[in-house]
């Protein structure tokens, strides 16, 4: 089966599961922890994939990488996927649950790239912009990036609007190299 497909199915019904005892907030917290200590350490997708390490080994590995303020309901979940044989797709399963859990609560990140550091009138109007009435949050993200050259990237959800002077730069250099460019009349 595909590991997208699982992982959503397993996401899906733990963000319920989690919801159910209004504990959704806080294990999509613990979630992203998970995610951050996957990326920090390879190695552990490596150790759940290993079947000579027990179950109770596993679920006490995975409980360490959040931290003593795990929530039970977070604690019964690293139980049900090492139970069900799904260790290996607990990394997938954590990246899954913070995108269910936004589509849930209405939450669309928002990632603005700019030379120069955006002010805050040039974030809430971006912020007003983006927001349609359905949203009820914007997690708002702006970061400088002086290789961009001028214009600004936006990033919404998973849509990119390019608008740098950069990308118009490569554009540009493409036409020219594929002889595309035409010659403009006076």
């Amino acid at each position: 089966m595909n590991v997208g497909i699982i992982s959503t199915r397993y996401a899906k019904a733990f963000y319920q599961f989690a919801a159910d005892r209004s504990d959704e907030t806080r294990l999509n917290e613990e979630m992203k922890t998970l995610s951050r200590q996957f990326a920090a350490m390879p190695e552990l997708n490596k150790v759940l994939e290993n079947p000579i390490v027990s179950s109770e080994e596993k679920v006490k590995l995975l409980t360490a990488a959040i931290g003593e303020t795990i929530s039970e309901t977070c604690r019964n979940i690293f139980r049900v996927i090492i139970e069900n044989g799904r260790a290996s797709y607990m990394q997938h399963i954590a990246l899954v649950y913070d995108q269910v859990y936004r589509k849930e609560k209405n939450i669309v990140l928002v990632k603005l790239t700019t030379v120069a550091p955006a002010t805050e009138e040039e974030k809430k109007s971006m912020v007003k912009l983006i927001s349609d009435g359905k949203t009820t949050h914007v997690d708002f993200a702006a970061k400088t990036d002086t290789d961009i050259i001028g214009g600004f990237i936006l990033e919404v959800e998973d849509l990119r609007l390019d608008a740098s002077v950069r990308n118009q730069l490569n554009t540009m250099k493409l036409e020219l190299t594929n002889g595309n460019f035409r010659k403009e009349s006076n």
